[in-house]
């Protein structure tokens, strides 16, 4: 007579995490009465959608209920997370949806839109790991900058700092770009960038630790027919801002 099989761990676990993402299929291994399993399914979706809500509130007005809600749902069961932490499901979203083939109900913005407002939850929350000494406006032509830790540079192709419910477009643009970052004042601020702005940020934080001189004349090379001294100063009153407003530090490297 065969014995009967008894499912070991492993099975047990990877059954009853997929019968909690997918809800509408039959729970194979049963080990789980179906009303406490009903109560499981509730809770974890519940608060993976509610973290989504809140870190898309534009996003998710572009929606019908029906559409937003499927979207989530199918995030929830398809997609397979590599953190534990709720404050990264955001990131994990935006994460799925540059994967994601979009449907009739989706703009075509999505992606970037969602990565738009995550940014703004990255940076927010970013932890510092190292010392932030500040720069003067008097010593930005002779330290060694980079930017702060908690900055992140993004360029959209779409203008997503209008869209809204009354402000859709169907077609990608000429390109935004920003630097978004935390102030001394742990406020996150957009700050739109022209071309050269963004060349020259993109190259302090692939090279931190240059001084602006040392920027512009490299710089100077990619945006003929500007000098270095033309650069430096179209360049010093944004500088100036980031610094004073703790965005530009001293490089301690």
């Amino acid at each position: 007579m065969t014995e009967p099989t008894t499912p070991n761990l492993q099975q047990t676990q990877l059954a009853f995490a997929r019968a909690i993402r997918h809800p509408q299929e039959p729970y194979a291994e049963q080990t789980v009465p179906t009303a406490r399993l009903q109560i499981y399914q509730q809770l974890f979706f519940n608060n993976v959608s509610g973290f989504i809500d809140n870190a898309f509130p534009v996003l998710s007005t572009l929606y019908q209920p029906d559409a937003w809600l499927s979207l989530k749902q199918r995030f929830f069961a398809d997609y397979r997370c590599h953190s534990p932490y709720f404050l990264h499901i955001a990131q994990q979203f935006v994460d799925f949806l540059q994967q994601y083939q979009p449907a009739a109900a989706d703009p075509p913005f999505l992606a970037e839109l969602a990565h738009y407002e995550w940014a703004e939850l990255y940076v927010g929350t970013l932890a510092i790991t190292s010392a932030q000494q500040a720069v003067t406006p008097a010593q930005l032509m002779s330290a060694r900058l980079r930017l702060t830790e908690a900055s992140l540079l993004a360029v959209y192709q779409y203008p997503v700092q209008h869209l809204s419910p009354d402000y859709q477009v169907n077609e990608p643009g000429p390109g935004q770009a920003f630097l978004i970052y935390r102030d001394w004042q742990d406020e996150v601020i957009f700050v739109q960038l022209n071309q050269a702005s963004l060349l020259l940020l993109h190259q302090l934080t692939e090279q931190p630790g240059q001084t602006l001189p040392q920027l512009t004349a490299s710089l100077a090379l990619q945006l003929a027919p500007y000098s270095a001294a033309q650069l430096t100063e179209f360049a010093l009153p944004l500088l100036t801002e980031l610094a004073v407003k703790g965005a530009l530090l001293h490089d301690g490297g």
